[in-house]
């Protein structure tokens, strides 16, 4: 006679909730391949030169935003250098990313209540100065490089637009600019002082779609690179709307999201790692 074997209750049980647990495993991990792998068939023609941006000027090597690093950069050969662009109170354009100057200088308080003056005797790190927007621009012209300011809280700087069209004008240096920024209605306000200047509108966490972007000819995207992982598709259809598309990375710019990135199809990469970044394009 047959031995009959008497299973515990609970152990049927423990093998169902495997059983389900390996299913959905098997679920979550063909879902996200499956996604990627169509993205990867279908995103189309690669970029066949992907640009190299000094994001800061490329701060791994140099203080953020200064000649310095802005020299170094183009002595590595970069196709383009980023800035960010504040207004100090008596009107001057400077070239710097908080509203205020505690983390990169050595000094206090905000850029809208400091003169030029008191701006300038600041040390932005190993014994560099705050430069002016003009500055930058004069540097990268005797270089030919080209530059992507952004323009900084437009809140507080009601005219900064025009102020920067006409300093790129002054200086003959609009059609090796692309001008950044967060804020659409800037953007829209520096297409009015000209029509020609290239527009790059920023996007950030959780936006994940580029399409329809303000002004609605913008030539270039700048979104979020951790928002490119979550949704490549936004390349796709930038290229599709004959836009290029620049990223920037919000947490980590490690080379193997930057070799991601870029077989993501992205035009170029904003990095303060300029060496790096050159490495992998086989520079």
């Amino acid at each position: 006679m047959a031995t009959q074997h008497n299973f515990p209750k609970g152990s049927t049980k423990r093998s169902k909730r495997g059983r389900l647990f390996r299913n959905c495993s098997v679920v979550f991990i063909t879902i996200p391949i499956l996604y990627y792998f169509s993205y990867f068939i279908l995103r189309g023609p690669m970029p066949a030169d992907p640009q190299l941006i000094a994001h800061r000027g490329g701060s791994a090597y140099r203080p953020e935003n200064t000649l310095a690093a802005f020299q170094n950069s183009i002595n590595l050969g970069v196709d383009w250098i980023e800035m960010d662009i504040q207004k100090t109170k008596d009107g001057v354009l400077v070239v710097m990313h908080d509203e205020t100057v505690e983390r990169t200088t050595n000094g206090t308080g905000r850029v809208e209540d400091l003169t030029f003056a008191e701006i300038r005797s600041l040390d932005a790190g190993n014994g560099e100065k705050i430069p002016t927007f003009q500055e930058v621009i004069a540097l990268a012209k005797e270089s030919g490089v080209g530059i992507l300011p952004e323009a900084k809280s437009p809140h507080l700087y009601p005219n900064i637009a025009a102020q920067m069209v006409a300093e790129l004008s002054d200086s003959d240096y609009t059609e090796n600019a692309i001008i950044q920024s967060f804020d659409p209605l800037t953007l829209e306000q520096i297409h009015e002082y000209d029509p020609e200047i290239q527009l790059c509108p920023l996007f950030g966490l959780w936006e994940l779609n580029l399409k329809d972007p303000t002004p609605a000819d913008a030539t270039k995207l700048c979104p979020m690179a951790e928002m490119i992982i979550l949704n490549p598709w936004m390349i796709k259809q930038a290229h599709v709307d004959g836009r290029e598309v620049y990223v920037w990375f919000g947490v980590s710019e490690h080379p193997l999201i930057a070799r991601l990135i870029l077989a993501m199809g992205a035009d170029g990469l904003m990095v303060d790692d300029p060496v790096a970044l050159a490495k992998i394009l086989g520079r």
